[in-house]
């Protein structure tokens, strides 16, 4: 007689099945984690690219509405010099804030001058235009939009002949020379703070 030798059974074990799928469920777990990071790296990036979209929007604005000052003498044809009509006027105190106000010309050559103004309230920094108007009087800048939100704190310093950068605190100044804008912002990204600087304006 024959024996037969037993067959060797194929194939893996149930342990090793359980210790395959732990093995992936692992990798799954870390795979997830990872992708999770990116996006959320992503979304912040973007935020933070749009914040400073924001941020380059507005002071682009605020350094073409200077530059376009009128730089002609603002009197009335036959009269003194009308007072208040200097081509920038900045204030910036403790008590009253930051304001900004420009006599410019118009986007259309030909058109005139208008008001402009920049003003900082609570934590959003306005801006206010005024139609264009080729006579005086000019109409006062009303009505106007948040262009910046997050604004903490506002900081303004002036240029001065033989005296150099000096602090505006509790002054209004017309026409300096320079003008040094240093802002601080709230953001989800944290505290940010940027500085800006205006001139020479004559």
């Amino acid at each position: 007689m024959h024996k037969h030798k037993p067959h060797s059974q194929s194939g893996f074990t149930l342990i090793e099945v359980m210790v395959a799928i732990m093995l992936m469920a692992l990798v799954s777990v870390i795979a997830w984690r990872g992708l999770d990071s990116v996006t959320r790296a992503d979304h912040h990036l973007q935020a933070s690219t749009e914040q400073t979209e924001v941020l380059l929007r507005a002071l682009n604005q605020l350094q073409r509405d200077i530059s376009l000052r009128a730089n002609v003498e603002l009197v009335t044809p036959g009269e003194p010099e009308v007072e208040g009509l200097a081509a920038v006027t900045v204030r910036s105190s403790d008590t009253q804030g930051f304001r900004l106000d420009i006599i410019r010309s118009a986007p259309v050559a030909g058109d005139g001058l208008q008001r402009v103004r920049w003003w900082l309230k609570g934590d959003s920094l306005y801006r206010a235009v005024a139609p264009a108007r080729d006579r005086f009087p000019l109409p006062a800048a009303k009505d106007g939009v948040v262009v910046l939100t997050g604004v903490s704190d506002v900081q303004v310093r002036v240029w001065e002949l033989d005296k150099g950068w000096r602090q505006l605190s509790g002054n209004r100044r017309e026409d300096p020379l320079g003008l040094e804008m240093s802002w601080v912002r709230q953001t989800p990204q944290g505290v940010e703070r940027y500085r800006q600087v205006v001139g020479p304006l004559k």
